[in-house]
């Protein structure tokens, strides 16, 4: 039945989860889905690839703001606040206008992290193309969880989904059988533009203590799910129309 089993948010690039229900899709992706993100003193995103601690800042996004969790130290960003500065921040090559948040929550990322950086967060003013804030490229990314059966047995030691990051995770009928789908319907949203999901080292990072743990999965993936210059695992789509999607609908493959 191809039924979604999980859908998460991350509302802070490379930071931890956040796993719901159901959740709004929007032109430019899951509503919350990285909308804030850490740069450093030059104004460059930091990811997992660098700072694989990242992983452990916990998050909660809601009708409220943002909740953080940074080490023992928790705070509350309101989900707007016309009154922050705006900055010019640099995101894969893209300079894009941000908002800078309270400083008292940098400074505690900044000694979490052991690096001066600050949080910043997207708006109406963040402008990318595609029309996206702050994923590395395009809004949504589609896993399957038969995929991943197929990768674990593989491995000496299988991994958990949490490491590949995907927004929308479903039960497949196949594995890598969403590699050749064109145009998909999920509750109410048609996704189509689909690009496969090159993968880099922060697949190897344990998703839950920030630690990389080998060279696993990332070794055995280009060892036979290289294209190019590429590791491929999961599906990257572009939304057609604004919409619910709910855990236990059903992935309609169009095309």
């Amino acid at each position: 039945m191809r039924n979604i089993t999980t859908l998460n948010i991350y509302p802070v690039k490379s930071c931890q989860a956040q796993t719901l229900k159901e959740f709004n899709v929007l032109l430019e992706g899951p509503e919350g889905d990285r909308q804030w993100m850490v740069v450093d003193d030059d104004s460059e995103f930091l990811t997992q690839r660098k700072y694989p601690k990242l992983a452990t800042i916990q998050v909660n996004w809601s009708d409220a703001g943002l909740s953080l969790g940074v080490g023992k130290q928790f705070f509350v960003v309101p989900r707007e606040n016309k009154f922050l500065r705006k900055i010019s921040a640099t995101i894969w090559g893209s300079t894009v206008e941000v908002a800078l948040e309270p400083d008292l929550v940098s400074q505690a990322v900044s000694q979490f992290l052991g690096i001066s950086c600050r949080l910043v967060r997207s708006g109406p003013f963040t402008v990318r193309d595609p029309m996206v804030r702050f994923p590395d490229s395009l809004p949504v990314l589609l896993l399957n969880t038969k995929s991943l059966e197929d990768l674990n047995s593989r491995l000496e030691i299988p991994v958990g989904i949490d490491r590949f990051r995907g927004n929308i995770i479903f039960e497949g009928e196949a594995g890598y059988e969403e590699d050749t789908w064109n145009r998909i319907r999920i509750g109410e949203v048609t996704f189509s533009k689909p690009k496969k999901a090159g993968r880099c080292s922060i697949v190897t990072i344990d998703q839950k203590s920030g630690e990389a743990r080998g060279p696993e999965p990332l070794k055995t993936l280009a060892g036979y799910r290289r294209e190019g210059k590429q590791v491929n695992f999961g599906v990257l789509w572009v939304p057609e129309n604004n919409g619910r999607v709910r855990a236990g609908d059903t992935v309609n493959v169009l095309s």
